[in-house]
């Protein structure tokens, strides 16, 4: 893993690793995560990976031992108002931004999930949930708190089954638009086509 090396030269250095969730979806925001580790940390990190390969429950038990060992992490969101205003490129890097941002320094090494940032000296990273524990971490804890996010919209707006699709395009997601056009919180800049 990329902090490996860091920590062999540094173990008290601290690393921030960002990533976003919610890109492709059809409807709710783009949110982003950012979380601060350094090796006293790894311990407490051995099932960390990549978000889209851990179960709900699984994320969830991740989610809360960062809440219980005060793992300073940050997570900022932008509305489908803002993505069709500005798209969704904008959209994408501003919730990056904000989230390092709010735990940011000066002091630590900055890597993000496969986007470009100009700020933080921060490094892109290919496959970063899978090369960086950092990365890797703030993927759940984005995911579990947009998943929380759509749960919520789905008690607002039933009809579109936002607890299973999240806001994503499944087949049952499509045939609800199809049947009731668009809620307030779909992207309307999206090519939403129905089935």
């Amino acid at each position: 893993m990329i902090e490996d090396k860091v920590w062999s030269e540094d173990p008290a250095k601290y690393i921030i690793g960002a990533d976003e969730v919610g890109r492709g979806s059809f409807a709710g925001p783009i949110c982003a995560a950012a979380v601060k580790i350094n090796y006293s940390h790894l311990a407490l990190l051995t099932n960390v990976k990549d978000s889209k390969k851990l179960s709900a429950k699984k994320r969830e038990e991740i989610f809360s031992m960062v809440e219980e060992n005060n793992i300073e992490y940050s997570f900022n969101e932008s509305s489908n108002t803002f993505i069709d205003q500005f798209g969704i490129k904008n959209a994408n890097e501003k919730v990056l931004t904000d989230s390092i941002s709010d735990i940011y320094t000066g002091n630590e090494i900055v890597y993000v999930d496969h986007f470009k940032i100009n700020d933080f000296k921060s490094i892109s990273v290919v496959r970063g949930e899978d090369n960086c524990r950092a990365i890797a971490l703030a993927s759940i804890i984005a995911k579990v708190l947009r998943d929380n996010l759509m749960i919520k919209f789905s008690e607002k707006y039933p009809e579109y089954s936002f607890e299973k699709n999240k806001g994503y395009g499944t087949k049952d997601h499509r045939e609800a638009i199809s049947k009731y056009g668009l809620s307030n919180i779909h992207r309307k800049s999206f090519s939403l086509k129905p089935i």
